[in-house]
């Protein structure tokens, strides 16, 4: 007799959408101040309603990827950018929901959240969305979020220890079906078991990394990773690296991903101004407040150049700023393409306004230049 408890499973839904040259997402709508860190006032806002409409454009306008910002509190600032946030899992679920194409890809800042509890609500979302959950696994590293918790971040050469870890258990209870224990460094579990699996067989992993050993981890568990931006020729190594260690992990088709700020106009003078003007109204608070948690030395900065280092990072924090007409972002993003980019979350001051503008002017230009495939969206 069939476990009822037990589901026909398919292969990953990532797969398919990873024959595209280069995947679109959307990233971080659920966070306050989203694409910069700035005053310039905006329509954008937390709120389910306008997350709702985004996710609807993502998925008419023929995206594969949506993926949510995890924090737990702001890094101060005039407007405490990253202050407000919906929790991931929850979030994700609405998504998924009310959405038919996107991946929906929780991001979850992995010692916060036991991983018997994770795979059981990974698997949840996986058949809220008829297939398309995912993990984006952060080893955590933001020391006021996780003393919220009663925790401290662990060591760099223990963070993805302790991510291996997890994810091991995760993946177990997420294939096998009969009860296991589990005694580890950091887990120490007694008959774990998980039903229903997830409708895929093997949701996709996502995972930043930079350091050796985050490409390491990645190259050996995700099926793509994270990149900073800080040139295109620096990224280009970057992506040189990581296929040649995938290769080494046998991990060879492991995609790499950015995210952009778009701001596209009618004119380069007009994007170019309006891009000026984000900048001089920088937070410069907030941005050397992020840049602090997120491990920078910021006392190697020299007092003169202060100001140029944090207006950098606000403008876009880890990420690349696209800037100009549509012809020239679809430039730039095949520029990224030709440097390994396969994947490209993009944000926009305006989501409203802006993104179905993207859809209409810059992803014909991209199907011409060959980076996108057409897509058929139903």
């Amino acid at each position: 007799m069939t476990d009822p408890f037990l589901v026909e499973r398919k292969d990953s839904a990532f797969a398919a959408y990873r024959q595209q040259p280069m995947m679109l997402g959307v990233f971080g709508t659920n966070a306050s101040g989203s694409a910069g860190i700035h005053t310039v006032p905006t329509s954008f806002e937390v709120s389910w309603d306008q997350s709702l409409t985004i996710a609807e454009m993502a998925d008419k306008m023929g995206f594969e990827l949506f993926m949510p910002l995890s924090r737990w509190r702001g890094f101060g600032g005039t407007n405490d950018y990253a202050g407000e946030t919906y929790e991931t899992l929850t979030y994700m679920a609405g998504i998924a929901a009310v959405t038919r194409r996107v991946l929906t890809i929780v991001t979850l800042h992995l010692p916060m959240v036991h991983p018997t509890f994770a795979a059981k609500a990974i698997a949840t979302i996986d058949h809220i969305s008829n297939g398309r959950a995912g993990i984006n696994m952060v080893m955590g590293w933001y020391k006021a979020d996780m003393g919220m918790f009663g925790l401290s971040p662990h060591t760099p050469e223990d963070r993805y220890v302790f991510g291996q870890e997890w994810l091991d258990v995760v993946r177990r209870i997420w294939t096998e079906n009969e009860p296991f224990d589990h005694q580890g460094k950091y887990f120490q579990l007694e008959g774990c078991i998980g039903k229903p699996k997830p409708i895929q067989a093997r949701p996709p992993i996502v995972s930043a990394a930079m350091s050796p050993t985050g490409v390491r981890f990645a190259t050996e568990n995700a099926d793509f990773t994270f990149a900073s931006f800080q040139s295109y020729e620096k990224l280009r190594e970057h992506s040189d690296n990581l296929r040649k260690v995938a290769a080494e992990a046998g991990n060879p088709d492991v995609g790499l991903a950015c995210v952009a700020l778009v701001i596209c106009r009618d004119t380069e003078e007009e994007a170019q101004q309006f891009f000026a003007h984000l900048r001089a109204n920088a937070d410069l608070v907030a941005a050397r407040n992020l840049a602090i948690q997120s491990g920078v030395d910021v006392s190697a900065v020299l007092p003169e150049q202060e100001d140029e280092f944090f207006r950098n990072i606000a403008m876009s924090p880890g990420n690349v700023t696209l800037v100009g007409t549509a012809e020239q972002i679809a430039d730039q993003m095949a520029l990224l393409h030709d440097c390994g980019v396969n994947a490209l979350f993009v944000g926009f001051h305006d989501y409203l306004e802006e993104m179905p503008l993207f859809g209409e002017r810059v992803m014909p230009l991209l199907e011409q230049r060959g980076i996108r495939l057409p897509v058929e969206t139903g």
